[in-house]
């Protein structure tokens, strides 16, 4: 069976602290150049021989979320600072539906991930990730 993780557990694997614990879904480390961050699993798709996950742009009452700000400035952080290279945490919601989503559970990931796009102004990026051979 495999191991269990809190969301807090899940940053601190990758070396980072969330500022907030209740809203914060991405971290950084500036010593190390990790970032973290948290993506839904069902909204990653399949592209070519590794993944694909897009967020298109948000209302702007989500947008100025403390947790989409911090996630916004994490992003902008590892595109200036550690070519675009993130760490995935891996979330799957209790109800795929609902809004906002609550997790039911999550997991670091040893995937190879990089932000290929973002766009602060509306809270829309992707991030293209393969599998760690």
């Amino acid at each position: 069976m495999a191991k269990r993780f809190t969301h807090t557990q899940c940053f601190a694997h990758f070396g980072t602290v969330p500022r907030n614990v209740q809203w914060s879904w991405s971290a950084r480390n500036e010593e190390t150049g990790a970032v973290a961050v948290t993506l839904w699993r069902d909204e990653f798709k399949r592209a070519g021989e590794g993944l694909l996950y897009e967020r298109g742009p948000l209302d702007p009452d989500a947008r100025v979320r403390p947790g989409h700000t911090e996630l916004m400035g994490n992003l902008r952080w590892a595109l200036d600072n550690a070519d675009g290279r993130v760490r995935v945490i891996v979330a799957v919601a209790e109800d795929a539906a609902a809004k906002p989503r609550k997790i039911a559970d999550c997991a670091p990931t040893e995937m190879l991930a990089y932000v290929r796009t973002l766009d602060e102004a509306t809270g829309a990026f992707s991030i293209e990730a393969k599998l760690k051979a």
